[in-house]
């Protein structure tokens, strides 16, 4: 800070006005010049780029050598380790592109996802009140309504609404559907677990009891059938294979069943498991609205990015999948002629550009594993291209430097000679009277500059 000039009673003549003021405005434009002048002159060195990287939503299109389709299995199979990878990245937001179709088609429950939402938030606000009756009609709702919308919103919201509603009802005294809650509960997320903080240990014996019914429970299958065939296939989250397909080994009881193939909508389906014989679920899957224009986009994409002669009419399939899928940028992957060899390159689908490209050599790991890997050295490029992007450049050999009068000396030397020629005219003269007689200014003076 520069000095500070005090005085206990400084008396000092008025000067005239006119020239008080003049003084003082020297001193505040010499005081607002002189920085602004140093900041313009400050910009010779480079500039960089912010640690943390702004957020990107990516989508993954997997083809072969000069975007030949692959296999069904194989498509999918590498398409859903690439995704898995990105997501460990905080960074990234990974589209599943036939959700973003179906949004843009208006067949997302948008209303009934928030409605179950709000249900749960209001349920848990009141519960942890220790209001337990209150709540069970809220939770009760919620549990309802995200099992219907659940092909729309995370299974991890159905499973806490179900946790809350036994707990809710238990801290009523409803021992018998807390009971029942907890173990429908547990048939498809055993890896739940109670909160200790809502019904202490009465809900807790309570969750032990249903899980020794679950653990003696008698086991089931589901046989399960698509049109069109080769979906992928999830039980309670959990990858089981391609349809047709069966699985078996299940606990009695209700199971959420997951469907996924590219170019339909997702589907999600309660399926109740017995024990006397295989549960049968057959689904005829709906085509996402414009899956023909985005698959004709990716594949003229991958055709032709690496080709000189079709670069411009890949960029333009590149930008319609931005457009159609609402991403950022897009993660070509391509198997190589020998098995466990993939390429892999990241490209912004505004302008085309080639942001980071990859060898991955798979070896003795398995796929999403070496993906993961690949995933991170990627986006380093990335992260790379984008702070050698955002640097300043540096001015050219021969470069004209800027006229003295922007030059910080200068306008420092301005506020030197402005303070020196101002202070004489607020500080006391050496025929200064004592006291503080009319026409004069008395009293504690500060000045910082």
């Amino acid at each position: 800070m520069s000095p500070v000039v005090t005085g206990a009673a400084i008396r000092a003549r008025r000067p005239a006005v006119g020239t008080r003021r003049a003084a003082l405005l020297l001193i505040a434009l010499a005081a607002v010049a002189a920085p602004g002048a140093a900041r313009a002159d400050s910009g010779d060195g480079d500039g960089e780029a912010a640690e943390d990287e702004p957020a990107a939503t990516v989508a993954v299109v997997v083809a072969g050598a000069g975007g030949a389709p692959l296999p069904p299995a194989l498509q999918a199979t590498v398409q859903v380790s690439m995704e898995r990878a990105l997501e460990r990245d905080d960074r990234l937001e990974v589209v599943d592109q036939d959700d973003r179709l179906a949004a843009h088609a208006g067949r997302v429950p948008k209303d009934s996802v928030a409605e179950g939402l709000a249900l749960l938030e209001a349920g848990e606000t009141v519960l942890r009140r220790g209001k337990a009756k209150l709540a069970l009609l809220k939770l009760q709702g919620a549990s309802v309504q995200l099992a219907r919308v659940l092909a729309w919103t995370s299974k991890q919201d159905l499973a806490r609404a179900q946790l809350l509603l036994g707990s809710a009802q238990a801290m009523a005294g409803d021992s018998k559907a807390a009971l029942a809650t907890f173990a429908a509960l547990q048939v498809w997320r055993p890896d739940a677990a109670p909160d200790p903080e809502l019904g202490g240990s009465a809900t807790l014996a309570l969750w032990d009891k249903a899980r020794q019914q679950i653990a003696d429970a008698d086991r089931g299958a589901i046989d399960l059938d698509t049109t069109p065939e080769g979906a992928l296939a999830y039980v309670d989250g959990r990858l089981v294979g391609f349809t047709p397909t069966a699985i078996d080994g299940l606990t009695v009881g209700v199971h959420y069943v997951t469907i996924r193939r590219e170019g339909f909508e997702r589907r999600v389906e309660a399926v109740k498991v017995g024990a006397r014989g295989p549960a049968r679920l057959a689904v005829k899957l709906v085509p996402s609205e414009r899956a023909h224009d985005l698959a004709a986009a990716r594949t003229l994409f991958a055709a032709g990015i690496a080709s000189p002669d079709a670069g411009d009419e890949a960029r333009l399939a590149l930008a319609e999948i931005g457009e159609l899928v609402d991403v950022e940028q897009v993660v070509l992957v391509v198997p190589g002629a020998r098995d466990g060899r993939y390429t892999a390159a990241v490209y912004a689908t505004d302008g085309g550009a080639r942001l980071a490209t990859l060898d991955i050599k798979v070896g003795d790991r398995d796929l999403e594993t070496a993906f993961a890997a690949a995933a991170t050295k990627l986006y380093a490029q990335v992260a790379t291209l984008e702070r050698q992007r955002h640097r300043r450049p540096r001015r050219p050999t021969g470069h004209r430097a800027p006229p003295f009068y922007r030059r910080w000396w200068f306008w420092g030397g301005v506020a030197v000679v402005a303070t020196a020629v101002a202070v004489p005219f607020l500080l006391p003269g050496d025929d200064a009277a004592p006291g503080c007689p009319t026409g004069n200014s008395c009293g504690p003076v500060i000045f910082r500059f």
